[in-house]
């Protein structure tokens, strides 16, 4: 076309239409026509690469984020928090949610925001360069060797335990299984469990059987240990059961009495506090735990994309508002902190295990002095903070 034709021609046409027809719709137009729509483009002033430099993102519970292709790819380190999720949206709203895996990257692409298929990428600069591709809206299909839909995987295994899927992963990835783990985002967990998915659930349990067997063997080898008076042995055994990341508050009981026998004192309180953290944390969520470094919580992850997986149902089947009976052994975790607290006066773990023990046992007066010593030792301790001003506003 000549130059007034092209004008004629393109009159009713936007910017945007333009482009969405030379970049997305480009399969429904002949190669001469293609290329009058970029002279079209050149004779606006408009560069293509320049008007759809503006994408989102979406990564930890944050507000989606406005920013440039470049700013983009640098949000996905190398160092991207385990099965955390990062949503890449382009200028046409399409969107590739990433999420690193322990050997790979797991890619699902979502098209007007319904999910399509995943794929993984086991190499970092592949990711770069599938990311940098998608945004600018370019061929990247050939980054998808192999695809698959999640939602025909089957749940191997629920568990807020971080440390354990991490286990089951690894034993998976051993034996060259496929899996990726689901956090809440996709399963809409509202008990906060982790869910791994698998493309065949007969022959991945038969691997996570072979964990459950040497936990089982560790469980028995620990009994041994403790009726032969073995300190040193049962130590030991406890400590690698602990290591399992079970949320079995006997293991870290256990633990935590062979540490004070022991005389390592800080380390016992560290077991116990984790013993009531999963006692008392099934009862009531408002609980209130001093937060660890390496918890690798869920707590950040942000507002669901889409269900993957919404058959996915929760394995608890008492009401969240039905009162549970406190467990005995909080009593016995209470008395071993108090006893540690001896030695220990200053503690600030022991001072929390045992506030949020007085706060569960409905007595506030007990959990408001234990709060104020703690200010008393770290005045911007924003849990006592926290206690204190629901205290004042009731």
């Amino acid at each position: 076309m000549q130059p007034a034709d092209l004008e004629n021609h393109f009159a009713a046409w936007h910017d945007e239409d333009l482009i969405r027809a030379l970049k997305i719709e480009y399969r429904d137009y002949e190669q001469a026509y293609l290329d009058s729509i970029t002279s079209e483009l050149t004779r606006r002033k408009i560069d293509p690469a320049v008007f759809i430099d503006q994408v989102s993102v979406s990564y930890n519970a944050g507000e989606p984020e406005s920013c440039t292709i470049a700013q983009a790819l640098t949000k996905p380190g190398e160092d991207f928090p385990l099965w955390h999720a990062l949503s890449l949206t382009h200028y046409f709203g399409s969107t590739l949610v990433v999420q690193r895996d322990i050997h790979a990257w797991l890619v699902n692409v979502y098209q007007d925001q319904a999910y399509t298929f995943s794929f993984f990428i086991a190499e970092y600069p592949s990711l770069l360069d599938l990311v940098r591709s998608f945004l600018s809206l370019e061929a990247w299909d050939h980054f998808a060797d192999e695809r698959y839909d999640l939602e025909s995987w089957q749940p191997l295994l629920h568990t807020r335990s971080v440390r354990y899927v991490q286990k089951i992963a690894q034993a998976l990835a051993d034996e060259k299984i496929l899996c990726t783990i689901q956090t809440p985002v996709f399963t809409n967990d509202k008990g906060g469990r982790l869910a791994i998915l698998v493309p065949d659930r007969t022959l991945a349990a038969t691997t996570m059987n072979e964990v459950e067997d040497q936990i089982l063997e560790l469980y028995a080898q620990a009994s041994e240990a403790l009726a032969a008076n073995a300190l040193g042995r049962e130590l030991e055994i406890y400590a690698k059961l602990a290591e399992y990341g079970l949320n079995n508050p006997a293991v870290f009981y256990n633990l935590g009495n062979a540490l004070a026998e022991s005389g390592r004192y800080p380390e016992a309180a560290s077991a116990f506090v984790e013993a009531a953290s999963l006692s008392l944390s099934e009862l009531d969520s408002q609980v209130r735990f001093q937060p660890r470094n390496d918890s690798g919580g869920l707590s950040a992850l942000f507002g669901k994309i889409g269900s993957l997986i919404a058959g996915l149902g929760s394995d608890e089947t008492e009401s969240a508002d039905q009162p549970r009976a406190i467990p005995d052994h909080v009593e016995d975790i209470e008395m071993q902190l108090v006893r540690l607290r001896e030695q220990l006066p200053q503690d600030l773990q022991i001072l929390h295990g045992l506030a949020s023990i007085a706060a569960i046992f409905n007595n506030p007066p007990r959990a408001l002095d234990l709060y104020q010593e703690i200010l008393e030792l770290a005045p911007e301790d924003e849990v006592a903070l926290s206690y204190l001003a629901e205290r004042e506003t009731r």
